[in-house]
């Protein structure tokens, strides 16, 4: 059975923890910092682990049986986190099945229009920090798919349009639970294996 590991408690986190647990796919993992809080529904149906994910030794128990990986982690320093993860699944040798990675449109130049980044004070420290981590992510060498949102919103699903790495991305909006959609779906059925998508 397929071990499921969210990284990041966020809206968006939450929400593939959900509809993992929903779908009945397999054993979830949620792992995130101390400081974010998990409705008590899903802290029931979920493996809840928490700690400082800049530290090595954080990822070691969540990685464990060969896991689907989702990191929904957004804002600052995600690099950090994922140097720390990396080096634990380097230094334990644990093997991932596929990670699926949150990013966000811009890291390419890719975006017609004027891209709103809410929260981040230096966007262009956010976009280098950005491209380091997936750089992290694909010399791992496991199957991977990043994904690169425009602006999110807490409106209602719609239909998400996926557009190629190299392709222009207009400015925009697109609801967390559209991109939720294209995760779970990502996460339990595979596909655009090392590939980069931008999301609208």
């Amino acid at each position: 059975m397929t071990t499921y590991v969210v990284i990041g408690a966020n809206s968006l986190g939450q929400s593939v923890a959900q509809r993992l647990v929903d779908q009945a796919a397999g054993p979830v993992r949620l792992l995130h910092a101390s400081a974010e809080q998990v409705p008590e529904k899903l802290a029931a149906q979920v493996m809840e682990l928490t700690g400082d994910l800049a530290q090595e030794t954080t990822y070691q128990a969540a990685l464990q049986d060969r896991p689907v990986v989702f990191s929904a982690l957004t804002g600052m320093d995600v690099d950090l986190a994922f140097e720390a993860l990396f080096d634990a699944q380097y230094h334990q040798q644990l093997a991932l099945t596929r990670f699926v990675m949150l990013s966000t449109a811009g890291v390419d130049h890719e975006v017609t229009g004027d891209l709103a980044y809410p929260g981040i004070t230096d966007v262009k420290e956010y976009l280098n920090q950005q491209r380091y981590a997936a750089k992290l992510v694909d010399e791992a060498e496991f199957p991977y798919t990043i994904l690169r949102p425009v602006t999110l919103t807490a409106t209602p699903a719609t239909a998400p349009q996926i557009i190629a790495e190299g392709a222009a991305v207009p400015a925009g909006r697109v609801s967390r639970e559209t991109v939720a959609t294209v995760v779970v779906d990502l996460l339990i059925n595979g596909g655009y294996d090392y590939q980069s998508l931008a999301i609208c």
